[in-house]
């Protein structure tokens, strides 16, 4: 019920706000995942849509948002179709939504590069990465299935975002992510957003 409020609050406000507050990106992406590893995939994001394995076992896809700015936040749509690569076989799947932190804008990046393995200073992903899961499944797959993931990050815009994947045995297929900057003004719609996410 709660997701629903902030989903119809959201609408109402990329309704009222889109052409002075808001700047929306789309995205697209599709992958098949073997046995823990990417047979196939691509999509509209960085490098051509190249999936990226990190040493968490996470494999990432990341899209460029706009410039770090802490005074908006950040609203993200996704949705796909997700089914058994084998249905013979069972299938782990877990998906996540992420986003760069301030930490990783702060090095001076910008568009140019994400936060991949290989490229992160000492520390951990932890520390530039920030994960939303919300798939997370195992099991005998049922037909293919539809879902609808909505989020608001209200501390701050980030510089770019990602779908995450973890698992064996299964094909992600018609994925878009649309990410909405918003305004971060507390006497603003977004305010009250933000207490409907809480």
């Amino acid at each position: 019920m709660k997701r629903i409020a902030i989903f119809c609050s959201l609408a109402l406000l990329l309704l009222l706000s889109a052409p002075a507050h808001s700047q929306s990106t789309m995205d697209q992406f599709w992958v098949t995942v073997g046995a823990a590893v990417v047979l196939e995939g691509g999509g509209t994001g960085y490098n051509g849509g190249y999936w990226y394995v990190y040493p968490s076992m996470w494999i990432n896809q990341w899209f460029y948002d706009h410039p770090f700015d802490p005074a908006r936040g950040k609203i993200i749509h996704i949705e796909f179709d997700w089914m058994a690569y084998d249905p013979a076989c069972t299938s782990d799947i877990t998906v996540a939504v992420n986003w760069s932190t301030p930490e990783w804008s702060y090095l001076g990046y910008g568009e140019n590069l994400p936060p991949l393995p290989g490229e992160l200073p000492s520390g951990s992903e932890a520390d530039y990465i920030v994960r939303e899961t919300f798939v997370d499944y195992c099991g005998q797959a049922p037909e293919l299935q539809h879902v609808v993931f909505d989020y608001v990050i209200p501390e701050y815009n980030p510089e770019w975002v990602s779908i995450d994947i973890m698992g064996c045995n299964f094909e992600i297929i018609n994925g878009v992510i649309i990410h909405e900057c918003a305004v971060g003004n507390e006497e603003s719609s977004w305010g009250a957003i933000k207490s409907l996410q809480q």
